[in-house]
């Protein structure tokens, strides 16, 4: 799916500019992802973990960019790349082809700015414009600042999955499911 390049406002005053990832920003990607995954205790993967090659983001990007019903948004303030939020389909059978699943990641320096909030509701804008009626995520137990952004846009909170996540040194952390009706 594309989107048309967006200039918005953030709460500091600077600009950002939302527009698709492209299949040139691979290289850029992988360093994002493996540098937000060392930040955030709150994302899939451990740093190490990012081993994709340039040439298969590449084709991920393009498969997005293709795809009448998926995206992945990237921010830029001043010139540098900020977050990325994206939008899957859960499935193209009939009994599941309305839900879709949203997921956000933001450099920690660009947190707190209002861009995370303007990511997803714009992607959830897109979600229903798609003819998506269900928009759904996971949230980390204790990521409350996330938690309460999605709670701000309409999620609500529907299971809990504990030790969805384990760490290297042993401990783990549930995982909150949100769903949003569009």
């Amino acid at each position: 799916m594309i989107y048309a390049e967006t200039e918005i406002k953030l709460k500091s005053g600077c600009t950002a500019v939302v527009r698709n990832a492209r299949p040139e920003d691979a290289k850029q990607m992988i360093e994002y992802l493996r540098t937000v995954s060392g930040e955030s205790p709150f994302l899939l993967r451990e740093p190490d973990e990012v081993n994709f090659t340039v040439e298969k983001e590449r084709a991920i990007l393009q498969n997005k960019a293709e795809s009448p019903n998926e995206i992945m948004l990237t921010a830029y303030v001043n010139g540098e790349l900020a977050g990325n939020c994206s939008l899957a389909s859960q499935g193209d059978k009939r009994r599941t082809k309305h839900r879709c699943c949203v997921s956000i990641a933001l450099y920690e320096k660009y947190c707190n700015l209002g861009l995370g909030r303007i990511l997803l509701s714009t992607v959830l804008g897109l979600a229903k414009q798609c003819g998506y009626t269900q928009a759904e995520l996971g949230v980390i137990e204790g990521n409350e600042r996330a938690k309460h952004v999605y709670e701000r846009l309409g999620f609500k909170e529907y299971g809990f999955l504990p030790n969805s996540m384990r760490y290297s040194d042993g401990t783990t952390r549930g995982e909150y499911f949100m769903v949003k009706e569009l």
